[in-house]
């Protein structure tokens, strides 16, 4: 059967797609990355974007993409201690190589850490912990950490997506600003409803109206993290207006189902709560493509 949902899947692009193995060695994915671009490619979708905390991904993206005609597998890059940390030459090396988005640290961050969200399953799968104790955006003098600008730097003259990752919602919003100051165009307010970031609706209004993208996430409406309810994404596009975000699934685990049909249980669960049609079709192919920069 056929629904309006399998129709908006075609041609979306999902900019939150973690890849196998990813999160942790020891936990199963639902797709292999190669059954990921199949099923994709299947689906009608356009695109994914290839998240790794733990490693660059742009090898895989570049393998799939040649692998699967017509599906366009998108690496990146998350900045988290193992590949050091919040380091320019990291970044710029990442966006040589074909990295189209650059992450902050996810379970690096001092935010993460903070509030235990994805740091404690870390520390519990591996021996050797990750080292330091956290990363923020600001320095002891208040200001946005310089190599954090630097890394803005490349994302804008890169044409790349910064995305703000783990950190705090308060550190989203003065990332946001910075980044306008700076002229970047491609900045994206990473999942800012989840339980580790839990930005107001101001903090996500403010990073709206500077022109930057606010990502909203299956991955919490799903039982297992009873989390976030449906309701409160579909509110959040109201108030901010569905040109200003995107739907991505965050997905690959073996608790939820394959990543495409997770997008498109998204799709279909915001139809029923009422988003329009033209409202998703920003969400899941005009923004993205604009983004991923595959506009056209």
């Amino acid at each position: 059967m056929r629904t309006r949902a399998d129709e908006l899947l075609e041609g979306a692009i999902d900019l939150h797609a973690h890849i196998h193995p990813q999160l942790l060695l020891n936990e199963p994915g639902r797709v292999l990355d190669h059954e990921w671009a199949k099923a994709a490619r299947d689906a009608g979708m356009r695109g994914f974007a290839m998240k790794s905390h733990l490693w660059p991904t742009m090898g895989q993206a570049r393998i799939l993409s040649e692998m699967f005609p017509g599906i366009a597998a998108i690496g990146t890059i998350t900045l988290n201690n193992n590949v050091g940390g919040l380091c320019p030459f990291t970044a710029e090396s990442a966006v040589k190589l074909g990295a189209r988005c650059i992450w902050m640290p996810t379970f690096s961050a001092a935010n993460d850490i903070r509030v235990g969200a994805y740091a404690p399953r870390i520390a519990a799968a591996i021996e050797h912990p990750p080292p330091g104790e956290g990363l923020g955006v600001h320095g002891d003098d208040g200001k946005i950490l310089p190599a954090i600008e630097a890394i803005m730097e490349i994302a804008r003259d890169g044409d790349v997506i910064f995305s703000t990752g783990h950190f705090s919602a308060g550190e989203g919003v003065a990332l946001a600003r910075r980044a306008k100051e700076m002229g970047l165009t491609k900045f994206v307010f990473t999942h800012p409803l989840n339980k580790a970031v839990q930005a107001s609706d101001a903090q996500m209004r403010e990073v709206a109206e500077l022109g930057y993208t606010i990502e909203h996430c299956a991955l919490g409406m799903f039982p297992l993290w009873q989390s976030l309810a449906p309701g409160r994404i579909a509110s959040a596009i109201r108030l901010l207006g569905a040109e200003r975000c995107i739907m991505t699934t965050d997905g690959q685990m073996d608790f939820n189902p394959p990543p495409p049909e997770m997008l498109r249980m998204f799709i279909a669960t915001m139809l029923q709560l009422g988003v329009d049609k033209e409202d998703i079709e920003w969400m899941v192919r005009r923004n993205p493509a604009k983004l991923a920069g595959l506009e056209g």
